[in-house]
This record gives structure tokens, C-alpha cells and sequence, in this order.
């Protein structure tokens, strides 16, 4: 029985009657619904979405174990990385694997790209010349990349939908013009479908290259040297690859794991023989391909915990508006029963209740789409490992809003069911003297705002952990003097480490010569963005370290660690007379010092065996990867001049004044030496470092959020019940106040309903307070799961709630005129 259009229009009269209750419950709907909505969008897109290709069931992410032992790695985790011989092998499992599908990061980062005179970055990868068509992706405009263009080597690349109409402004005449990729020109064959983006979502890519063999398309962005042994094309042990897989029609991950096992674990150990004594070898295994490789184990248990806590907001909505219906449809019963009496339907009344039902699920939905785009946008943009636009999820949408039609409808009917049931004559009777006595009708109320209450103080005690874990790392020492550095990074296409060396002596040189730059230096890694260089067995004075010798290593140019700010506790700085033909030199950090040295000066000492490195000087530890990296790690600092390769860099600058001020200039000095050269991604220092923490921070930034939205949902709540209650009660209290009770004991009955309903509703958060804080305690920082405080502030939180819901109605049940509510009986 379905509400006619004018069941809609008088709904529509009626409830613009009545603007503060239409208002309160879209709001309340679309506060709760858009929440879950973005939430479980992003842990949708994360976790559980396919990837947008041709039949992704048959498409797999090809997994291992682990990095065979004397393997070096690259990559987002060891359990996603392969090496070339791995992947050929798989390829060859024409059994198991229809395509076997390679793709890698050209960069780390951002590359450089060139077309028309500006130079720009791009984020792209190489891939094998089956990748398009093994994974049946559509092309908008030309073709996809081939096999021959794999085996050649070719200068072709094919673009991104996004970047096509960002960059190209949909230009149709594109295909077949040249895009220069690290100044070398490349032929645009081929504009992506608008569905894909990449095979990881969380990397929105610009463009798509196949394999190649030169050294300045190395994987990751890794250089090469004097030599091509590091290419990833020839270092049989380097595990650097990414590996997508199409099973055969009709085989099964398990037949098809089992099908190409020893295949792939024959070819793992080439170039390393075979497995060393006690050690396991490596595995593999098939993931199905949904949700961010390699990311969503990092946010996997966050985002659940997120997506309880925001669907205990949605309880509270849902509970508020059911509340608010029932409190509506409750004082109608007269109007109803009146209506029965001169002879209206129960069908006529049936529909017109659920046309007003429709009506504000409707407005509410709507509402909460268009909070929903906003949320969902803004949990892309906070999170580090999300960059690509998501889009919240309409079956998540239209399910939550099943749920709410559904509540509202059976909540708003169910007092008319009972008013329908009573004779015409005893409705006709009932007033606030009969209903004041019918305490029956306020029981549901009082159940619902005792679970709002501990789910609020659940919610506010997780919040509170969540905000001081961020802040106990945002508290933290970085040991460097951020106030003043910005940092950018520089690809220069460079034959050897001597012209390496030659272009950053000249670019530090013409850099340091900028107006306010009071220093400027080098690194290969970018500090606190997470990426280190981690080695092994150390040799000390030409003997080796047994047991654990692990450290991180980095290059540095001169002056480094006086323009970063870190104080040098021994010894001196690295300087311009430390050049590839003068004495090789390193400088320690503390940590190596007490975990190698302890009982010696190190200045002097030296470090390596066929060329050692002398010690010139200690400084006090730091932190490198970010800001909750773990303190006393062992690390070395060598010149760029003498150690390692030199490829892409970092370069920071200590500027006197505004830091971004600076990079105008910069850009300029980088164009006069390479047009091809844009400055990669330049920022401010210290917001390198709080982009390390920017999950910690967008967790508490939520949790804080759903925090507050509780408190609000819960006072709405608690003040509706004991509003309602205090008017059905007035008849009872002016007859109190009439026979001489004072005012302070009206507001005493009033606030010792909600008294008791605090106390109970705690009584029971408590518990589920403790429980959250266990499922929180991995992402805690120097917070205890019990920590006091934040229960404190939770208790204090509720019962501000309670105390200032609870002051209106008691301040209207104190003023209430005997007299006036008698006559109005």
C-alpha cells in the first residue's frame, strides 16, 4: 500500500508545521549516514574493491612468503616484491597462468616530464607489454602497449584518462605526440579508459612505459652506477617487482599456486644457490585483486576500528530518530483516534504516516550524499597512503538507507497500532492527566538514552587515547631545527657518478648563492618520508662485526648536518675539500657509537675493508624516517662525492625568512643547468615529518569527530526524552507545586530521571570503554589502553552532556503555573 501524491503533499503540510522536528531529524539522518557512507567507501575501496579491469575474479596479485636470504629488496613490502627471474618463470606457466602481468615505479616518487617548454611531474610505471591486454583494460583514444613494445624496448607511453584531460584538456590529436619522460623523448600510442587508474589504487597514475633497459629507467628510481649490474633488468637478485596474474579458465588459485610452485622457487634462488641451512624457502601464494597491494595491512585493523566507532554514531542517529517519531506519532494518538471516530481508514492514516516517513528518509539521504562527497574527500586527502579520488559508495548508501525507512517506518507506526486498538470514546478521554500515569510509554525512550550515554563515553574514551597518542608524538624531539628548511627533489639524467658529481658541486654552489639561503645540502633519502637505506655486516678497523651489525647509511653533501640543524657532539662536519680524490670520510650518529664503539673514540677509526672510510664525526642522533621512527638506530653518513652512485637526490635549503620564498629561484637555477628538470615535489621540511604521522593524525582527527557527533546526538537525545517527559508530567507537577512542593524539588525529580540514566548508561560504557581501548592498543603511542585520563575526560564529557540537556527541561518544569496547568487540562 504505497502513499499516493496526496499523501505526499499533506505529509509535506504537516511536517512544515513542524520545522525544528524536521530539521533535528535530517540533520540527525544525515550526520549518521553520511559518516558510515565515507568510512566504509574508504575501507571499501582499500580492502575489498576490484580492481576496475575485464572478469577481476580471475585476477590475482601474486604474493610470496618472503625475500629469499641474500636477496636485497625495493618495493612496498617484501611479500609483493619479485625479481625479473621470478616473473619470467611465472610468465612460462602457460598451465596455470593465462598472463602474467609486471608492473614497477619508474620513481620512488614523482618524475620528470616534459611537454612544451615548461618542465612538470608525473607519477608512472613500467610494465610489461601484456599489462593492458592481460588485465582487459579499455582504451579511450589508441592503442595499449604490446609485446613488442616490451622486447624492444620502446620509446612509447601510453596516459592516464585523468591526466589526458588535466594536462591535454581532452586534445583527441594527442596520440602520436611526444612526451619527453626524464628529457628523453617518448611517442604517446594510447589514452587509458576513465575506470582505470592504475593497479594500485592508492597511486592515481599519469602514464604507463614498457620495460626498458636504459640505466635512467631503473626501478624505483634506483641508480645505476658506472655499470648496468643494478638494473633491474640484470640484478637477478634484487626483488623489486610487482606482479599481477589471470588465472586459466577453470583453474583455481590453489591448482594454480600448486601448478607454478617449484617453478618459481627454482628461479627465486638463481643467482643465490640453494637454500642456506635452517632457512625456509620462500612461497607462493595468490591475493584477490582488491583494495591497495601492500596497503591494506597497514590500515586494514585502523579502518575497522574507525568503522565501529562510526556506526555506534549511526546507533545513536538511528535510536534519536526513532525516539523522535515515536515521540511524535505518541502525542497524535488523539488526532488519530478522533479520526477513526468519524470514520478514516486505518489505510488512509497508514499512508499518510509513511509518506511523511519517505519524505524525511528522503531529505536526510540527500543530505547525507552530499556529506558523504565531502567526508569521502576529505579521508582521501588527509590519508599519506591515499591519492586517487574516491567516491562513496551507493550500495553502502542505499543500504543504510534501507535500514533508516525501515526504523522509521516501524517506530512512527507502532503508537498507532495501540491508539487504533482503543475504543473511539477512551482515546477520546485520554489527556496529560491519563497519559502522565502511563510511564510504559517513556520506557523505550529511557532504554535508548542509556545506550546513547555508553556509547558516548565509549566513544569519548577513544577519542581521548587516539588525540594523546598524537599528541605524545607530536611531542617528540626531531633533533633537527625544521624552522627554516624546505626540501625538493632533483632527477638529473646524468652517464656517471663523475658527471653526478660535477652537476650537484655546481648546483649546491649556484643554490647557496641565493638571496636569504643560508645553507644547502644533499640527501638521497627525503627525512621523515619514510624511506630508508638499511645495510649489514660492518667491518670496523678491518675486522668484522659479528652478530647483529645492521645501520641505515645515507650520502650527504658538504655542511650537511650544520644547515640541518643537528648538533655535532664530536668531530667535525663534512666540507667541500671532501671530494672523490681526497681522504674517504664517514660520520656516525651516537647510536653506532654505543653499539660498536662504545669503548673507543671513534674519531679516526675506520669503517669498511677494501676502501675504508675514516670517522671524522659523531653526531646526536635524529629522527630520519619520520616522526614516530624507533629511537637508537645505528647510521652513517658518507659525501656524495665518495660513496655510492649519484642519481636523484633531495636537496634542502636552511632559508632566512619564508622557506617557499626560495624555490622561484631555485627552479630557475635548475632550468639554466637542465630544462627537462622540474623541482619534484618541493615542501617545507616539517611537513615532511607530520606527513608521517598523518594516519595517527587522521584517525584522531575522526575518532575526535565522532566523538563530539555523539555528544550532540546524545544531548538531542537525553534533552527530547526528559522534554517529553516533563510534559506529559505537567498536570502531575503543577498538582505537586499546588500542594506545596518547592521548585528546587520539581528540578530534583527532573534531574534525578536523568541522574539515573547517566549512572546506568556509564555503568555499562565503562566496560565497552575498556574493550575499545584493547582493540586500540597498536595504535596507541606511550598510551595505555587504561590510560586515567582519557577516562576522566570521557566521565567529565558525559556528564556535561547530561548535565546541560538536562537544564532546559528542569528549568520548564520548575516554572510551571498550578494553575495554568490545571485550567489547560
Amino acid at each position: 500500500m504505497l502513499p499516493s501524491l496526496r499523501d505526499f503533499k499533506f505529509a509535506f503540510r504537516r511536517l512544515r508545521k513542524a520545522p525544528g522536528f524536521v530539521v533535528v531529524c535530517v540533520l540527525t539522518l544525515a550526520l549518521g549516514v553520511g559518516a558510515n557512507t565515507a568510512v566504509f567507501s574508504v575501507m571499501h575501496a582499500i580492502l575489498l574493491k576490484s580492481l576496475p579491469v575485464q572478469d577481476p575474479s580471475r585476477v590475482f596479485y601474486v604474493n610470496t612468503s618472503d625475500v629469499p636470504r641474500g636477496a636485497s629488496q625495493t618495493g612496498l613490502s617484501m611479500q609483493i616484491s619479485f625479481s625479473y627471474p621470478a616473473f619470467e618463470a611465472l610468465r612460462q606457466e602457460k598451465k596455470a597462468f593465462r598472463d602474467v602481468m609486471l608492473y614497477v615505479p619508474i620513481e620512488s616518487d614523482k618524475m620528470a616530464v616534459r611537454y612544451g617548454p615548461e618542465p612538470e611531474q608525473a607519477v608512472g610505471d613500467m610494465v610489461s607489454g601484456n599489462f593492458f591486454s592481460g588485465l582487459g583494460v579499455p582504451m579511450q583514444l589508441g592503442r595499449g602497449l604490446n609485446m613488442a613494445d616490451e622486447t624492444q624496448h620502446a620509446a612509447t607511453v601510453v596516459i592516464s584518462y585523468s591526466y589526458w584531460e588535466r594536462r591535454f584538456a581532452k586534445d583527441k590529436n594527442i596520440v602520436g605526440q611526444t612526451l619527453f619522460l626524464k628529457g628523453i623523448p617518448f611517442t604517446i600510442v594510447g589514452v587509458a579508459g576513465p575506470a582505470f587508474e592504475g593497479t594500485e589504487e592508492a597511486r592515481s597514475l599519469d602514464l604507463w612505459i614498457p620495460l626498458q633497459s636504459r640505466a635512467e629507467f631503473n626501478a624505483w628510481g634506483q641508480p645505476v652506477g658506472d655499470d648496468d649490474k643494478r638494473l633491474y633488468l640484470v640484478d637477478q637478485n634484487w626483488w623489486s617487482l610487482h606482479l599481477l596474474a589471470r588465472l586459466v579458465d577453470g583453474v583455481s588459485p590453489e591448482q594454480a599456486v600448486a601448478t607454478a610452485q617449484a617453478s618459481f622457487q627454482r628461479a627465486a634462488y638463481i643467482g643465490l644457490g640453494s637454500p642456506k641451512a635452517g632457512e625456509k624457502p620462500v612461497t607462493l601464494s595468490l591475493k584477490e585483486a582488491k583494495g591497495f597491494p601492500g596497503v591494506g595491512g597497514g590500515l586494514e585493523q585502523p579502518l575497522q576500528i574507525l568503522m565501529g566507532m562510526v556506526s555506534l554514531v549511526l546507533l545513536i542517529a538511528l535510536s534519536n530518530v526513532a525516539m523522535m517519531l515515536l515521540a511524535r506519532s505518541n502525542g497524535r494518538q488523539r488526532e488519530f483516534s478522533i479520526r477513526a471516530a468519524l470514520g478514516a481508514r486505518r489505510g488512509a492514516l497508514l499512508k499518510e504516516l509513511l509518506a511523511e516517513s519517505l519524505l524525511l528518509v528522503g531529505a536526510g539521504g540527500t543530505l547525507a550524499w552530499l556529506f558523504a562527497e565531502i567526508a569521502t574527500r576529505a579521508l582521501a586527502a588527509w590519508s599519506p597512503q591515499i591519492e586517487s579520488s574516491l567516491q562513496p559508495d551507493r550500495s553502502v548508501m542505499l543500504f543504510a538507507l534501507g535500514i533508516l525507512a525501515l526504523t522509521a517506518v516501524l517506530f512512527g507506526l507502532a503508537p498507532l497500532r495501540s491508539a487504533m486498538k482503543a475504543s473511539p470514546g477512551g482515546a477520546l478521554k485520554t489527556g496529560a492527566a491519563t497519559a502522565s500515569t502511563d510511564t510504559s510509554k517513556t520506557r523505550f525512550g529511557r532504554g535508548v538514552v542509556v545506550m546513547q550515554i555508553a556509547l558516548c563515553l565509549t566513544l569519548l574514551v577513544g577519542a581521548g587515547l587516539l588525540v594523546r597518542s598524537l599528541e605524545n608524538l607530536r611531542d617528540i624531539p626531531l633533533g633537527v631545527k625544521t624552522d627554516g628548511l624546505v626540501v625538493f627533489g632533483v632527477s638529473p639524467q646524468v652517464k656517471d657518478k663523475a658527471a653526478g658529481i660535477v652537476f650537484y658541486t655546481n648546483l649546491l654552489a649556484q643554490l647557496r648563492a641565493l638571496p636569504d639561503v643560508e645553507g644547502a645540502t644533499l640527501t638521497e633519502n627525503r627525512m621523515g618520508a619514510g624511506w630508508t637505506d638499511n645495510d649489514g655486516g660492518i667491518t670496523i678497523d678491518g675486522v668484522k662485526v659479528e652478530g647483529d651489525s645492521s645501520y641505515r647509511n645515507d650520502l650527504a653533501g658538504p655542511d650537511n648536518f650544520k644547515t640541518l640543524g643537528v648538533p655535532i657532539v664530536a668531530g667535525r662536519d663534512f666540507s667541500g675539500s671532501d671530494t672523490a680524490t681526497s681522504q674517504r670520510v664517514m660520520i656516525v650518529n651516537e647510536s653506532f657509537v654505543k653499539k660498536y664503539m662504545s669503548k673507543v673514540n671513534p674519531l679516526g677509526h675506520t669503517i669498511g675493508s677494501k676502501a675504508p672510510f675514516t670517522i671524522v664525526g659523531v653526531v646526536k642522533d635524529y629522527k630520519y624516517s619520520g616522526m614516530n621512527d624507533e629511537p637508537h638506530h645505528p647510521m652513517i653518513w658518507g659525501p656524495y662525492t665518495q660513496w655510492g652512485t649519484v642519481g636523484g637526490a633531495n636537496i634542502v635549503l636552511r632559508v632566512k625568512g619564508d622557506p617557499m620564498a626560495a624555490l622561484p629561484g631555485a627552479q630557475h637555477v635548475l632550468q639554466t643547468m637542465d630544462p627537462n628538470l622540474p623541482l619534484q615535489r618541493p615542501e617545507l621540511q616539517q611537513a615532511v615529518y607530520d606527513r608521517s604521522i598523518a594516519q595517527q593524525a587522521l584517525f584522531a582527527r575522526l575518532a575526535g569527530f565522532f566523538g563530539l557527533l555523539a555528544v550532540v546526538l546524545v544531548a538531542t537525545g537525553l534533552y527530547g526524552v526528559l522534554a517529553y517527559r516533563v510534559g506529559r508530567r505537567t498536570v502531575e507537577i503543577g498538582v505537586r507545586m499546588a500542594v506545596g512542593a518547592q521548585r528546587w524539588q520539581v528540578v530534583w525529580m527532573v534531574l534525578r530521571d536523568c541522574l539515573a540514566l547517566m549512572v546506568i548508561g556509564m555503568a555499562i560504557g565503562v566496560p565497552l570503554s575498556i574493550a575499545l581501548g584493547r582493540e586500540l592498543a597498536s595504535q596507541l603511542y606511550n598510551v595505555k589502553p587504561g590510560d586515567a585520563m582519557s577516562f576522566a575526560a570521557g566521565i567529565v564529557g558525559v556528564l556535561l552532556v547530561c548535565a546541560g540537556a538536562s537544564l532546559i527541561p528542569a528549568r520548564r518544569a520548575a516554572s510551571v503555573d498550578p494553575v495554568e496547568a490545571l485550567r489547560a487540562e
